[in-house]
């Protein structure tokens, strides 16, 4: 979250407390003791909860409620009855009234999980559904953000229900418990948007929290100003932009993300979004999908749009052409996330005279690169511009038979493989196929090398390669591979 958002946190924990092992059974879980409790930590979002109730299988089960001391924001409902069984094939049933007060107008948004106390992680069993709803007034609340749009307070009505299917993996042991968190963020940050307009308003305006609440098609790019800084959350939605250019970042600051289920998607007919004029782009969410070239443009390329930053660490972005590209003093560093090049190659930049140096480093993140257009060679990364490229983690699957996973034809490179990891297919042609400046380079290596001079950055002296911290090409040898001599690499 921006750092310039004020947020506040609600929790809510059923926690089952005082688990033993139970005779007979392989996968049961109970409490025999007193003393499990739900706790609601509002974190200064003013929550009352009233006509609480828990029930198993049906059955209610005792509860009290009462403040903390301590912490006037936080309420304690305590389970006051013994011998609690639950067990693969319980249905677990809270239902509460709850009253926001809020001394600001904002948003909150809700999600719920089951946690495993043993691994403090959320459990992730196909067998066990959960359920979440919450009405105000005659509005359901249940889908993502929900706005208050004004202060006051609003009172509302929530049901959680825990599906635990028979089949569900549950360890003995183990200290199982039902979240509900929320989120509450000021509306002096935040704009929930349902329509293009809404959308486009609010990306050149000053909202630094953007959130879809539906689907949305545009037939024009949208724009992120040089004076904007925006998170974009689109919550679980598509936008839709049927257009050359799907976001345009000029000079500003877009972080993409996705607080839904991760469905959220960015679908553009050319590239989804273009980075330009020291612009920036975060991505740690969220998907991108160009249905005919470019997801990640950084730097444009008319040597005039120049310079973008470029940072990705999770979500994915699927692309015709190339899934990330960069020119123009661009730097790009990816550390996480799904790149997928459907007909050439995945992280590449730009080989014009004079559009480069570019600095690129990869981390992590996971490179399917594919080909479909005949004679020609995919590729996980093509070095095609100067500057500083450090390939230091991350898989490259090469999903067609004609590739070789690193084609470098300038700056200066830098590949660890003993941290990457690249997967050729079983039956790879070794034919010589086209890349983008139409050299013949052999299919089925790790890495192919050569340069050409007067083109792409490359002036006769500027390129190094380096393999596993093994300089294998510099000014010693450099002249070896100006011209139609290839240098190839396989560990």
């Amino acid at each position: 979250m921006n750092a310039k958002l004020t947020a506040a946190a609600a929790i809510l924990v059923v926690a089952i407390v005082g688990l033993a092992a139970f005779e007979g059974s392989t996968n049961s879980w109970w409490s025999d003791e007193e003393d499990a409790s739900l706790e609601i930590q509002t974190g200064g979002l003013d929550l009352a909860v009233e006509n609480y109730k828990l029930s198993i299988d049906g059955v209610d089960v005792a509860c009290e409620a009462g403040n903390d001391q301590d912490d006037p924001t936080m309420v304690d409902i305590r389970i006051t009855e013994e011998g609690i069984y639950l067990e693969p094939g319980t249905v677990v049933k809270i239902s509460y009234d709850l009253v926001y007060s809020t001394t600001v107008s904002g948003a909150r948004l809700v999600m719920v999980s089951m946690c495993d106390g043993a691994t403090d992680e959320k459990v992730e069993d196909d067998h066990i559904q959960v359920e979440y709803s919450e009405v105000m007034g005659e509005e359901s609340l249940t889908d993502g953000w929900y706005f208050f749009p004004e202060i006051g307070e609003y009172a509302s009505h929530a049901d959680v229900t825990y599906s635990i299917g028979g089949n569900a993996d549950l360890q003995m042991n183990h200290n199982y418990s039902f979240q509900i968190y929320t989120t509450f963020v000021q509306s002096k940050a935040v704009s929930i948007v349902d329509t293009a307009d809404e959308l486009q308003s609010a990306l050149s305006g000053d909202k630094m929290l953007v959130a879809l609440s539906d689907d949305i098609e545009i037939d024009e790019t949208l724009s992120v100003s040089k004076d904007a800084d925006v998170i974009l959350d689109l919550s679980g939605h598509e936008l839709n932009v049927v257009a050359s250019v799907g976001i345009l970042v000029d000079g500003g600051s877009l972080h993409l993300t996705d607080t839904g289920d991760g469905s959220g998607i960015i679908v553009a007919t050319g590239s989804a979004v273009n980075v330009v004029n020291g612009g920036h782009f975060k991505m740690d969410g969220g998907n991108l999908k160009s249905s005919t070239g470019t997801g990640i443009v950084a730097g444009y390329s008319n040597q005039d749009d120049s310079g973008a930053n470029v940072y990705i660490s999770g979500g994915s972005v699927t692309a015709q052409e190339h899934a990330v590209w960069a020119v123009n003093g661009s730097k790009v560093v990816i550390t996480g996330g799904e790149f997928t090049a459907i007909d050439n190659v995945a992280v590449t930049a730009n080989g014009t005279q004079g559009e480069g140096p570019v600095d690129v480093t990869i981390t992590g993140g996971t490179f399917n690169c594919g080909i479909v257009t005949s004679d020609y060679l995919a590729c996980g990364v093509f070095v095609a511009q100067d500057g500083n490229w450090k390939i230091l983690g991350g898989t490259f699957n090469m999903t067609s038979d004609k590739a070789t996973a690193f084609v470098v034809r300038g700056g200066n490179v830098n590949i660890d493989l003993s941290k990457v990891t690249v997967n050729m297919g079983s039956d790879m042609d070794s034919s010589s196929l086209r890349v983008g400046d139409s050299t013949r380079v052999q299919s089925g290596h790790i890495v192919a090398a050569y340069y050409t001079n007067g083109s792409y950055g490359f002036d006769g002296s500027n390129a190094s390669l380096t393999i596993d911290d093994i300089v294998v090409i510099d000014e010693d040898n450099l002249s070896t591979y100006v011209g139609s001599t290839i240098y190839y690499y396989d560990n």
